[in-house]
């Protein structure tokens, strides 16, 4: 028989699956299967086929929206057009980015993810993408091929496209229209096979307007088009991540944890700002604080107040550290925003209580956030860059 699931007290009345064996069970009528959708999982199949089961896609959720998506997702798979995905931060877009290609015709060729917020230097964006050849630009000592020239006849994933570098986003637009790209530094082009994947959590006609992202690539890149829905418009479904988290927490530590009633009964007022991310954190955190076997209120509401229910208590958090530990504006809050552990929503209301205090003085702003003075411009062009202003 089946272990109990590991929020088994949750609220009555509700249906839910008895929990989550070591394999996914192949009969589709046990319980796990009310987890994940026909689609989700043969996506999930292929993953541990292709990756390995350390790198399965777990696409978890069984609400009409999200259902919907995933049945969209395997209509265009089979396509060779580009697609855009959009959707909030932590809602899972690279999953079906993956998904994408492993349920599409280009499945066993190369597959190569791009963070373009990585690279904020023109030169290094279009080394990345198309390649350089040796001397082009300072550093570049020898020749070097780029994520199209490797990624030929595969799938190329463009993570955060919104952040792509303008003369990167001109040279992107040629290698749509017509798959050739010159790499840089060189007098020769180079013609490629792929498929280009983006995803954004940053409405791209307000970059448009802005003058910040091309029209024109703009049109190229939503031939189809997929938006994630955040996790306050998925019902029910941070149950069964919830679940699934615990599961694999169990899996890795040995230890089996639930929680408690009460617990799921604060989460169930939850907006999940942070989406499928944050409820993956919320578990961990729970898991690794709870004394015993039942996880309370008090071993996870620092990581819900932190993940976005209170944008106050997040700028009041991010200076307490900057302020009296050791952490700067770099290391406190630019690394963890570009690994998307904060959202821009926090970044700003931390800028806007600086400037409160500092009474609108961005200079001063420097002082207050532990910045160096020679870092004004670096500070200044992150905040436009991102829209960070508040």
């Amino acid at each position: 028989m089946m272990p109990e699931l590991a929020s088994q007290t949750g609220r009555p009345g509700r249906q839910r699956p008895l929990g989550f064996p070591d394999q996914l069970p192949p009969d589709p009528s046990t319980a796990i299967h009310d987890a994940f959708s026909e689609v989700a999982l043969r996506a999930r199949a292929l993953s541990v086929e292709e990756w390995g089961a350390g790198r399965a896609i777990d696409m978890i959720g069984q609400h009409p929206s999200f259902v919907g998506l995933l049945a969209r997702l395997q209509k265009v798979a089979g396509y060779d057009e580009p697609v855009l995905i959009t959707g909030e931060s932590g809602t899972g877009k690279e999953s079906l980015a993956q998904a994408l290609y492993l349920l599409g015709p280009r499945r066993g060729k190369p597959y190569v993810s791009v963070n373009c917020p990585q690279y904020q230097d023109g030169n290094l964006t279009v080394s990345e993408l198309f390649g350089h050849r040796r001397g082009s630009f300072t550093g570049a000592i020898a020749d070097r091929k780029g994520c199209f020239e490797t990624g030929d006849s595969g799938v190329i994933f463009l993570d955060e496209i919104a952040d792509l570098h303008m003369s990167a986003q001109v040279m992107l637009l040629r290698a749509l229209a017509s798959g050739e790209f010159q790499p840089l530094g060189a007098d020769f082009s180079r013609t490629v096979n792929v498929r280009v994947v983006a995803a954004t959590n940053r409405p791209l006609e307000q970059l448009m307007v802005a003058q910040e992202f091309r029209h024109d690539l703009f049109f190229r890149l939503h031939y189809f088009m997929l938006r994630v829905p955040p996790l306050r418009e998925r019902g029910d479904d941070w149950l069964l991540l919830l679940d699934f988290a615990l599961f694999r927490l169990h899996q890795k530590y040995g230890v089996a944890k639930r929680f408690a009633r009460e617990s799921l009964d604060l989460l169930g007022l939850y907006s999940w700002p942070g989406n499928v991310r944050q409820v993956i954190s919320v578990a961990t955190m729970g898991y690794a604080l709870a004394d015993g076997d039942t996880i309370c209120p008090r071993d996870f509401e620092a990581q819900i107040a932190f993940g976005g229910q209170s944008q106050n208590d997040s700028a009041e958090e991010l200076f307490e550290r900057i302020m009296h530990g050791a952490d700067t504006f770099w290391s406190a809050v630019h690394e963890p925003f570009m690994r998307r552990d904060l959202n821009r929503s926090q970044v700003k209301a931390l800028v806007k209580k600086g400037l409160v205090d500092c009474g609108g003085s961005y200079q001063e702003l420097l002082k207050l956030l532990r910045v160096p003075p020679e870092d004004y411009q670096r500070l200044m062009d992150f905040l436009r860059h991102h829209d960070l202003k508040p």
